[in-house]
């Protein structure tokens, strides 16, 4: 628990953000039109990401997004009635390393999402392979139907 007056200067240094930076920081590896892997049966097998949810960007800055992020992809390879659909997407799994804040490091073979519809809840009904334990947690579906958390 900290003191009024650490809390205090942690503000002043920069607001809500500085305090939340000692938590887990994921690094944003995957920009748009990063192409990926879906990991789930809804018919889709690869999806270029477009927009990034709840980004606020620089000008001229390509948007970025990491694990437990919300995009917005298009359907490039899977099944005819798939293709070329704009859905909503998680990000379950990255190449990147991240490092937790017990000091452990994670990192997967490859970059892959998972469909969701509006209320965030996946649109398939299996998840192939692991999925990280951030993305577990902030989506609780996603997680209790992963075969692996790592």
């Amino acid at each position: 628990m900290q003191t009024a007056i650490e809390e205090y200067y942690l503000r002043r240094r920069g607001g809500a953000a500085a305090m939340k930076a000692k938590q887990s920081t994921i690094p944003r590896a995957l920009a748009t039109g990063t192409r990926l892997a879906c990991a789930d049966n809804t018919g889709a097998r690869t999806v270029q990401i477009i927009s990034v949810f709840g980004y606020h960007g620089v000008r001229r800055r390509q948007p970025k997004l990491g694990l437990g992020d919300l995009c917005t992809a298009s359907v490039q390879k899977g099944t005819p009635d798939m293709r070329r659909k704009l859905v909503r997407a998680v990000i379950i799994r990255q190449k990147k390393e991240m490092r937790r804040p017990n000091g452990m490091r994670v990192s997967f073979d490859d970059n892959a999402v998972v469909v969701v519809d509006e209320k965030n809840e996946p649109k398939g009904t299996e998840i192939k392979g692991p999925i990280a334990r951030e993305v577990a947690e902030r989506f609780p579906k996603l997680g209790s139907m992963a075969t692996i958390i790592v």
